[in-house]
């Protein structure tokens, strides 16, 4: 016998909607960090270790705006995909009530109305 599961498209549709908030609010987050950083320029140089904490610093750093960027979008992404899952759902048993509504109709109960 197959498995069973409950859907609630509003729940998915409501849940979609929060993650693309999250995903947006984080890429904000990271892009006004981002520029914050840059705006501070390189206040360790000048510095006797300047060279070497850049060279270990900096590809971090921007390896790290790369994967923030990514994440917000990612995240924003996963929201979009579960609010057109729950469309999915929803358009899926609205089709499926139809469809038993049409065979009601073509094959009358033999036990009456």
């Amino acid at each position: 016998m197959g498995r069973v599961f409950d859907v609630d498209p509003v729940g998915l549709r409501r849940q979609g909607a929060e993650f693309v908030d999250i995903g947006t609010e984080f890429g904000t987050a990271s892009r006004r960090l981002q520029d914050r950083l840059k705006g501070l320029g390189e206040p360790w140089r000048g510095a006797e270790f300047a060279e070497t904490f850049a060279m270990i610093y900096e590809p971090v750093r921007d390896g790290m705006f790369k994967s923030m960027d990514s994440l917000g979008r990612r995240m924003a992404g996963m929201g979009e995909n579960l609010q057109e899952m729950a469309r999915g759902y929803e358009t899926a048993e609205r089709e499926g009530l139809q469809l038993v509504g049409q065979v009601a109709r073509a094959h009358p109960s033999p036990w009456g109305p």
